[in-house]
């Protein structure tokens, strides 16, 4: 490849990073079951008793249905949402839920290197989920809201610090 044709393809990836990756900020996607983080929290549930990866891997990850049922096996055990999540468990099936936070292919991002390693609250992205009973998108996650907080943490904003230039 010659150098003009790298600096068009660099400059058109700047370009398309740009964008805020959908669903756009405030989106608040009808999700397959009705699901409420004020009254879960308000049990004294932590973001990581559900979103146990949070703190070891790339991704957040999502609660099993078998998680879930530990509790819904009695609590509001006769509600619509809870006779359909028993249902998906019986069918061993997981809930297909919606993510308000979805990244491109060639953007690298671990929960547990902002979450542990750079000690970031999952508030500081996510807003105060727990007094939330529907969710949405808090925080843009386009490049340029990537970098800002890179640069207000002093972070790595080197472009192999998150770029993967052979996404799988």
């Amino acid at each position: 490849m010659t150098v003009r044709g790298l600096l068009i393809l660099v400059l058109t990836a700047a370009a398309v990073a740009q964008k805020e990756p959908r669903p756009p900020v405030g989106a608040r996607p009808a999700q397959p079951l009705p699901f409420s983080h004020l009254v879960h929290a308000g049990t004294g549930l932590k973001c990581t008793e559900c979103h146990m990866t949070a703190a070891t891997a790339s991704a957040a990850g999502m609660p099993a249905v078998d998680f879930c049922m530990r509790c819904h096996v009695a609590i509001k055990k006769d509600s619509a949402a809870i006779v359909t999540l028993a249902q998906h468990r019986k069918d061993k099936k997981a809930v297909e839920w919606i993510p308000l936070y979805r990244l491109p292919a060639f953007v690298y991002f671990s929960h547990r290197r902002h979450h542990v390693k750079g000690q970031i609250a999952c508030e500081a992205c996510h807003g105060e989920v727990a007094r939330q009973s529907v969710l949405s998108k808090e925080k843009s996650i386009a490049m340029s809201a990537c970098q800002a907080c890179h640069d207000k943490r002093k972070a790595n904003n080197n472009c192999d610090a998150c770029h993967d230039p052979h996404p799988g």
